[in-house]
């Protein structure tokens, strides 16, 4: 078995507004890009609301929106639901001129298929002073609908030290090998110690999984008034699992399913939107860290533009 307990000793603490004058010419095809825009948005919306009534009614399904988000980091929670609800084995997508770029094209058969996702336009002041924002429907292609579905994709695998002192890093507070813990637990947050204590002697997947779980906890308790681990703590659970799916850690311990009632009487399109943007804020952070802590580039990430 390999001794990872060194690791905790070595920490250092839109576009302008069109000209008045416009021909006739030019009328009929912006009106008819403008129509199908507005089209897809309302599709859009809908879908969300479908997705989110499910979730208030205890229908949900929070292990599909999770493994998906898991693979998007870079795109918004209501965005992952739709790539989700559209392509649920969705990997890596992008527009037509980003796959273009690229020396990729969308295949024939599929450019009627796009996914449709919002992406932020311009922030608007509304009547009671209070800054909106304007959202647009946009079509992006998996790599599965393009010239590039055959090629191989790699199969990531990380050294298991690498991974945890990415983990470590990615800590709002310090992490301290003991030797033993109360209630038989793995890691638990000591708060007179303001750090993470995690039981020597374990195998690197079951540090991870104990103490993403920690981690989570404290970096939602630092960004949320009022969190309480009793009431809010099914997130960290989540942002856990998702790191675990992340980074290719066994995930099979943790038991999702219990999270599909945790919406159940809440308010569709507040209370729940808000709960999900909480997670992904949370797994994004700490994923960012991991992967600088852990020497990853941008380019062996996938190159999503954050919406």
């Amino acid at each position: 078995m390999n001794n990872f307990d060194d690791l905790f000793e070595q920490q250092p603490q839109a576009e302008a507004a069109p000209q008045k004058q416009e021909s006739r010419k030019e009328r009929p095809k912006r009106q008819w890009w403008q129509v199908k825009e507005e089209k897809q948005r309302k599709e859009a919306y809908a879908t969300l609301d479908k997705i989110f009534g499910e979730f208030s009614e205890g229908t949900g399904s929070m292990e599909a929106y999770l493994d998906v988000q898991s693979r998007f980091p870079f795109h918004s929670a209501r965005n992952a639901l739709l790539i989700g609800e559209q392509c649920p084995d969705a990997v890596r997508v992008g527009g037509y001129k980003e796959w273009h770029a690229q020396g990729i094209e969308i295949l024939e058969d599929e450019k009627r298929l796009p996914i449709i996702i919002l992406e932020p336009g311009k922030a608007y002041r509304r009547e009671d002073g209070s800054v909106g924002q304007n959202f647009y429907a946009k079509e992006v292609y998996d790599i599965s609908q393009t010239t590039a579905r055959d090629q191989t994709q790699p199969q990531v695998s990380y050294d298991d030290r690498l991974l945890l002192k990415g983990l470590i890093a990615s800590s709002p507070v310090p992490i301290r090998a003991v030797e033993e813990l109360p209630q038989g637990r793995g890691a638990m947050f000591s708060a007179e110690q303001n750090a993470i204590l995690v039981k020597k002697g374990m195998d690197a997947p079951d540090i991870f999984r104990c103490v993403s779980l920690e981690v989570a906890n404290v970096q939602l308790a630092q960004s949320m008034d009022g969190y309480s681990r009793e009431t809010d703590g099914y997130k960290a659970y989540a942002v856990s699992y998702m790191l675990c799916k992340r980074y290719g850690v066994d995930a099979k311990e943790y038991e999702i399913s219990k999270l599909d009632g945790v919406f159940q009487g809440q308010v569709p399109r507040e209370d729940i939107p808000a709960a999900l943007t909480d997670m992904r804020d949370t797994f994004k952070s700490l994923n960012g860290r991991m992967a600088r802590a852990m020497g990853l580039t941008r380019d062996s990430k996938q190159k999503e533009q954050e919406r």
